[in-house]
């Protein structure tokens, strides 16, 4: 494989980059919001270190929303079939060898720390996410030591004086899987790196720790970090439970960059109340659990429950279901060939996280495709040109239309369910319980909020 000025200004990659960008944040997701941009320094190295959680949507995210064209380095067994590691390349990505790819892949690591290195020297920006792994959890893993060894080599190589800066960066999934989510990615401050490359000169080994510890606090506010792993699901559950209650009581218009704050808020309250008051965190532990499972059990997601909307409302919402129908038709079935071709492959995956990255990669090529054949029949058999062009613009547009009146369908589907129960001791119980973990969280949080 070629490597050799990946870091180069590529055309061809700003092309297709262009076209990337556009399908990542304003058709695949619903809002990006980018803050901290002005923190990426100019004309000077720059390492990305990025936190770890939906694959390829990671690098996709801060590839779609930054000017520069980034170097990635990324594990070395995706690059195992010769066109994806074409593929790969083409989109300036790098592989990083680990033990479990061979011990004699490791003397590739060579070839790969020289020309990041290079790319560092060129001023330019490499990117490496340091937990090497994703993970679902909202939680920052154990950081390895790529990103400082490569540092230091660069710095040591030219008599430190090179001056390279690490930008933290949190990306931040309101979800990690569903089509047309949320995605924040939020940029830190430059991290400057002089004070470890003194101790790096006497004891490289502790200045790689320490400036190993030093990122991952610089990376922790700028991202949901549930640090008490042992609660994990109490305090990812408060986290949605308690959003849009946290945005009222902070002033937030609702957007991805005001609901990350608001998580953030509530995350920081439950980690103050299990310092503080560990008994009200296994009382609501227990409240979520019991609550969480009347939910499940009945297929009832926990915002339903919340608004309990009355017999009207839900009246009106099944007209409008009506009258949309028509138009939903019009774009699932212009729609529905390569909306399922991902789950052909998602369905038989072992790891949930890659599913985003199978849906955006395949639906990249086979909508594109389906819309191009879908044309040309249609100017086979059409003889106006300009409904043939209606129609080809028409096919994003109404396909966008469609998931939403199906999502709408759902969650409708949803509050009938609950407005079907609500009156049974099922739904007295869930009720009661959501009033109850309210009154046990609320006015802690206030208290928190206020002192």
């Amino acid at each position: 494989m070629n490597f050799k000025r990946i870091d180069r200004w590529s055309f061809r990659y700003h092309l297709i980059r262009s076209f990337v960008s556009f399908i990542h944040n304003n058709i695949f997701y619903r809002n990006v919001c980018v803050t901290g941009k002005e923190n990426i320094p100019e004309n000077t190295p720059v390492f990305f270190a990025p936190n770890h959680q939906n694959a390829l949507m990671d690098a996709l995210a801060i590839l779609c929303n930054v000017k520069q064209q980034a170097v990635f380095i990324a594990r070395a067994d995706i690059f195992k079939n010769s066109l994806i590691a074409r593929i790969l390349i083409l989109f300036k990505i790098l592989p990083a060898y680990r033990i479990r790819d061979g011990k004699e892949s490791l003397r590739k690591n060579e070839e790969i720390f020289d020309i990041s290195v290079k790319i560092l020297e060129n001023k330019n920006i490499l990117a490496l996410f340091p937990e090497t792994t994703h993970t679902d959890l909202r939680h920052l893993k154990e950081l390895k030591k790529g990103v400082q060894r490569i540092v230091f080599q660069a710095e040591e190589k030219n008599d430190y004086k090179l001056g390279v800066k690490i930008v933290p960066i949190g990306i931040y999934f309101s979800n990690y899987w569903n089509f047309q989510s949320d995605v924040h990615i939020n940029f830190g401050k430059p991290m400057e790196i002089d004070e470890y490359l003194e101790i790096y000169k006497i004891n490289p080994q502790k200045a790689m720790l320490a400036l190993r510890d030093k990122i991952a606090e610089n990376l922790i506010p700028l991202i949901i970090h549930i640090e008490h792993l042992e609660y994990y699901q109490l305090f990812e559950f408060m986290r949605d439970f308690f959003n849009t209650k946290m945005l009222q009581k902070l002033e937030l218009k609702k957007c991805p960059e005001n609901k990350f704050i608001a998580d953030q808020k509530t995350i920081e309250i439950l980690d103050s109340i299990y310092q503080n008051k560990p008994e009200i965190i296994s009382e609501l532990d227990n409240q979520a659990k019991k609550y969480q499972n009347l939910l499940k059990n009945s297929n009832i997601r926990h915002w339903v429950v919340e608004k309990n909307e009355h017999l009207g409302i839900i009246s009106m919402k099944v007209f409008a279901l009506l009258f949309s129908l028509p138009v939903f038709l019009y774009g699932f079935i212009n729609n529905l060939i390569p909306s399922y071709l991902p789950k052909l492959v998602t369905k038989k995956l072992k790891d949930r996280q890659f599913t985003s990255s199978i849906n955006f990669v395949i639906g990249l090529i086979s909508f594109p495709l389906f819309y191009l054949l879908q044309f040309c029949m249609v100017w086979i058999f059409t003889e106006t040109w300009w409904i043939k062009f209606v129609y080809l613009a028409s096919l994003p547009i109404i396909g966008i239309i469609a998931f939403k009146i199906h999502r709408f369908f759902i969650k409708l589907k949803s509050q009938i369910k609950f407005l079907s129960i609500k009156s049974r001791i099922e739904g007295k119980n869930m009720i009661e319980l959501n009033n109850k973990i309210n009154s046990t969280f609320e006015p802690l949080a206030d208290w928190y909020m206020k002192n």
